[in-house]
């Protein structure tokens, strides 16, 4: 019970048959990303890259414009004047709450959350945010209201101090305590987010310092990509993810529908993950087959660059295309019409090359099965 918002629920009920699917596929795909070798080339560039657009997710979802290019340049130092100082201010505080994510090492044993923890977290990512009300890492003391009629109505949180303080107090004794620390980590993540965003313990904040608090779980238990990457899926299925919460405070013990939603936001986050770091292993191997090929005269120098060029760009392309455009018309600019098709016809009889039913040649990455 609280002084002034009646019953609040702690609450880790759902249906297992919805949830147990979804948590064996999110354990199996992690499981396969954590083996799948990381070639330098990639790696150099996957960490950053989830880490900007991630950034801009999970900020957009709050009203903020900046993408995720942006973000990049903003991290680089360069001052973009077409944003406004406070939409720059909220993104240079979560490269910095994601940096400090990114030191934060897994554990063999569950992560424990701290209140301390929380408000340092919440000063990085409000710092030097205007605001009327708040102040980073500071709880409220007032009335505001969640959500909108659009995503299934509005949610007024507990709205005086003393609430909010020992609502604080229990949600961390609850999220760490023994029945809980015993979930598997996905479950656990998505009930600290869904309970803290009940809460909503500041003014200003809430939902960018659930997720953080989500992400720090999942780095923890070794859960790779993911705390970061999960803020994209939200941001670009932002209805459902709103409508998730509604349904789960409505039915107020059980917490299938946000549990459910953010299971299925970890499987498509990491097959998505999966699905590129196995594109750029197709791609090395295709590489070493067509140096292979080349070194043993099965295909010419022009073919191998080519394929090579294709490998690249991934696009579809013409006859003409290759004879036209850049920087396939470079490569064959002294050759005739006939030799180009030649190269075209060899290639697909090879396996190299496949047809669309418009006649487009493409790449065939499956070569290697």
């Amino acid at each position: 019970m609280t002084y002034k918002s009646g019953k609040f629920y702690f609450c880790d009920i759902f249906d297992q048959a919805k949830i147990n699917n979804l948590l064996f596929r999110a354990i199996i795909l992690n499981e396969t990303v954590v083996d799948l070798p990381i070639l330098p080339e990639l790696s150099a560039h996957l960490e950053p890259d989830i880490m900007y657009s991630s950034i801009s997710g999970t900020a957009m979802i709050e009203g903020n414009p900046i993408t995720g290019d942006d973000v990049k340049r903003i991290a680089a130092g360069e001052d973009i004047e077409s944003y406004t100082q406070k939409d720059k201010q909220e993104i240079k505080n979560l490269i910095s709450a994601y940096n400090w994510l990114s030191d934060i090492k897994p554990s063999e044993t569950p992560f424990v959350l701290t209140e301390e923890i929380v408000k340092e977290l919440h000063k990085i990512i409000t710092y030097d945010v205007p605001h009327e009300n708040n102040i980073p890492g500071q709880y409220r003391n007032g009335l505001v209201h969640v959500g909108d009629k659009a995503h299934g109505g509005r949610y007024t949180p507990p709205k005086i101090l003393d609430d909010i303080k020992n609502l604080m107090k229990e949600f961390i004794a609850w999220i760490n305590c023994k029945e809980i620390l015993a979930l598997d980590s996905f479950i656990r993540a998505a009930l600290a987010h869904y309970h803290f965003c009940l809460i909503h313990p500041f003014w200003d904040g809430n939902g960018r310092t659930a997720r953080i608090i989500e992400a720090l779980f999942l780095q923890t238990s070794n859960i790779k990509y993911v705390p970061k990457e999960i803020s994209n899926y939200y941001y670009r299925n932002v209805d459902d993810y709103y409508i998730a919460f509604t349904k789960s405070l409505k039915i107020k013990q059980d917490v299938t529908p946000f549990v459910e939603f953010m299971l299925t936001a970890s499987v498509e986050s990491l097959k998505g993950i999966k699905n590129l770091i196995i594109y750029f292993i197709r791609k090395f191997a295709l590489r070493d087959l067509y140096s292979f090929q080349k070194k043993h005269r099965a295909i010419t120098r022009r073919q191998f660059d080519l394929l090579s060029l294709l490998l690249d760009n991934s696009i579809e392309l013409t006859l003409k295309d290759l004879l036209e455009k850049n920087p396939f018309a470079i490569l064959y600019a002294k050759v005739t019409t006939q030799t180009a098709r030649r190269d075209l016809k060899k290639l697909t009889e090879m396996g190299y090359l496949k047809l669309t039913k418009d006649k487009k040649y493409y790449l065939n990455l499956h070569i290697l099965g």
